[in-house]
């Protein structure tokens, strides 16, 4: 089974996009800042959904520096998507090491399809 980490610190959209993966057949865990995140992630860890700005401590951009720099336990193929209501923020996660960047709101399905392409592939999508 795929493991997934949510982190978004609104607990509505993070419950939210829990639910609907698990439904996909994901392993979901939600976390809501860098600490919680930092205590769920393993070297199992497959794909990270990260939002871009969380309320309190780091921000979804340093963890998701942790992670490629290894600092924070995940896979070493690990898929990072990132997200935000800021469009401006793509060119900068992509630059930290993302592999998708999602601009809210977005369907949830679409992110399913995105994390299934991203796996398929190497953590490369079309």
């Amino acid at each position: 089974m795929i493991k997934v980490i949510v982190v978004d610190d609104d607990p509505t959209n993070a419950g939210l996009i829990k639910m609907l993966l698990e439904l996909d057949g994901f392993q979901v865990t939600s976390c809501s800042d860098k600490t919680e995140t930092e205590k769920a992630a393993t070297i199992e860890t497959q794909v990270f959904v990260i939002d871009c700005n969380l309320a309190r401590g780091a921000s979804g951009i340093d963890i998701l520096k942790s992670i490629r720099t290894g600092l924070m336990a995940a896979s070493e193929t690990a898929v990072v998507i990132m997200t935000s209501g800021d469009y401006r923020l793509e060119q900068e996660t992509m630059a930290a090491g993302a592999n998708r960047f999602l601009l809210k709101p977005y369907s949830p399905d679409v992110l399913s399809k995105m994390i299934s392409a991203l796996l398929q592939n190497g953590g490369v999508s079309g």
